[in-house]
């Protein structure tokens, strides 16, 4: 069993505001983590003070109801439920954008996580199957929590998230899943743009692949991110979306893999400041490139936990760990690992390191 202290699963449905006061009420220790988290992120490593951060994010307000007004009442549910301000809750979901604010665009501010999908063409018993390690700071792990949403109008979503996030990764009962990996330029798109979690809560809120790109790409993004998008019909996508342009490349061999650096052509006069400061990003993709095409047999399940737990080129390798020897604010370490079966609408979900720890089965 997993540890409940560490992701607790928590169950939600009814109307968006009910969703999320069941969120925020059922996860607000986690809850409570984020914002502490965060809150010394933006000072430390932005200079950013949590009111300016909170001020910040309530110009996001508009964008989001033009986008999909559900997600202010989610985000007004968990606000509720965990005694917070709506702007501090905003604050959570729009923390890539707020930390970009800021003067430094490093590692110690951007994610560092090693994604894949492999289709029927490539897999045992013709599974799609979508996931990632996810790298972040340590200190986070205690305010993730896993979310499985019930919802009237939409798909139901099975995801795990930072606590007051409502997007995330994971998949939805419409048969598609997403990933996410940071990527990040010194390019600024002026005028209305959209926060990179809740792009990602429209594509679990989306039923199709297509719809899923359109969801990301209807207005252009705060940030730059790249997400790793699957159906259960067989299809893999990776999207690279950059300050005002985006780009997909489909996955015509049967699996894909990305890390932290811009891939497509299309985006090569994008300023890539990510491959400056985390350049472990060439070296984990190459080694999940290696890993694969060595293989003499379909791809299993067993085979991806192998290579989420690669420690080639430790401690910044695919299974990544604490680098002692750097500051303590550039440490990034695997929070969790995840592999999902869109068909069966499952996951393979390890809480932490996936050399030690080990995959739990969840399904709802």
């Amino acid at each position: 069993m997993i540890n409940k202290e560490l992701f607790p699963i928590i169950i939600a449905s009814g109307t968006p505001y009910e969703i999320g006061l069941i969120h925020g009420r059922e996860a607000k220790k986690q809850v409570d983590i984020s914002i502490s988290t965060y809150k010394a992120m933006f000072w430390d490593y932005s200079g950013i003070r949590w009111e300016d951060a909170c001020n910040y994010a309530r110009t996001f307000i508009p964008t989001i109801n033009e986008y999909d007004p559900d997600y202010m009442e989610e985000i007004r549910g968990i606000a509720d439920g965990s005694g917070y301000g709506i702007d501090e809750i905003l604050a959570l979901n729009v923390r890539s954008e707020i930390v970009l604010q800021g003067s430094q665009i490093n590692s110690s501010n951007t994610d560092g996580c090693t994604t894949f999908v492999f289709t029927p063409q490539v897999t045992e018993g013709g599974k799609t199957l979508l996931g990632q390690n996810w790298d972040w700071k340590m200190t986070e792990q205690a305010g993730c929590i896993i979310m499985h949403i019930r919802q009237e109008k939409k798909p139901d979503i099975t995801m795990v998230t930072e606590a007051g996030i409502i997007g995330k990764i994971g998949y939805n009962s419409a048969g598609i899943g997403v990933t996410l990996n940071a990527l990040s330029s010194n390019m600024k798109v002026e005028g209305k743009v959209l926060p990179l979690h809740i792009a990602m809560r429209g594509m679990l809120d989306s039923r199709t692949l297509s719809d899923m790109i359109r969801a990301t790409t209807c207005m252009n993004l705060s940030c730059c991110a790249h997400y790793m998008i699957a159906s259960s019909k067989g299809e893999g996508v990776s999207l690279e979306v950059g300050p005002g342009d985006f780009d997909a490349l489909y996955a015509e061999e049967g699996w894909l893999a990305h890390t932290n650096h811009f891939i497509t052509p299309r985006l090569m006069y994008v300023k890539d400041t990510t491959r400056v400061s985390l350049p472990d990003s060439f070296l984990r993709l190459g080694r999940m490139r290696t890993m694969v095409r060595a293989l003499d047999h379909k791809i299993r399940v067993a085979d991806i936990k192998e290579m989420m737990a690669d420690h080639t080129s430790y401690p910044d390798s695919i299974c990544r760990h604490e680098d002692v020897l750097e500051p303590e604010g550039k440490r990034l370490g695997t929070i969790f690992s995840i592999i999902m079966d869109l068909e069966r609408e499952e996951m393979y979900f390890a809480p932490g390191n996936p050399c030690t720890e080990e995959y739990h089965l969840i399904k709802f």
